[in-house]
């Protein structure tokens, strides 16, 4: 049996040094990608709350809630908040938000949903002064970047844009 030669301090053991330092620079760079990515977390970026996680857009008739992140075939919420007056209430999205998005409920249930020129729009009906607050619940289709737009009680429509995690 080959016996390792005895190092300068006395122990007698076969080092790979290059080795060693290699692996303490891999494991000091996974630890750097490790904190940039749980400091991506705590800010929303994965979609799963945080301060960066949800977009709000405002109008003069009101104001539509997004989620800038989302999951693959996770649930999501968009809340709109259509001002008060009148007796009906539109929420208008174009089309390229439902390639990417099925909405699976709405709450409250819209009186009618039809196509328009700029998209699909619903229809409420308020009997009260007070704005009126809709939830629509999301469940995205696909992965990827998705540019929409979307407007309240026929104002002008904004551009949003959500980034679908896969």
């Amino acid at each position: 049996m080959i016996q390792p030669p005895v190092r300068d301090d006395g122990l007698q053991i076969e080092e790979h040094r290059t080795f060693q330092e290699f692996f303490w620079r891999a494991e000091r760079v996974s630890w750097v990608i490790f904190g940039l990515t749980l400091i991506a977390a705590l800010l929303g970026i994965t979609g799963s709350g945080g301060m960066l996680e949800r977009q709000i857009i405002t109008v003069a008739d009101g104001s539509v809630d997004v989620p800038r992140f989302s999951r693959w075939e996770a649930s999501d919420v968009l809340q709109a908040t259509l001002a008060g007056g009148g007796s009906e209430r539109r929420l208008t999205l174009s089309p390229e938000f439902f390639r990417t998005f099925q909405v699976e409920d709405i709450d409250p249930p819209p009186i009618a949903a039809q196509g328009g020129a700029d998209g699909l729009v619903y229809r409420f009906r308020a009997a009260s002064a007070q704005p009126l607050v809709l939830t629509l619940h999301l469940r995205a289709q696909y992965p990827g970047i998705v540019s929409f737009r979307a407007s309240v009680n026929d104002g002008p429509a904004q551009a949003l844009r959500t980034i679908v995690w896969p």
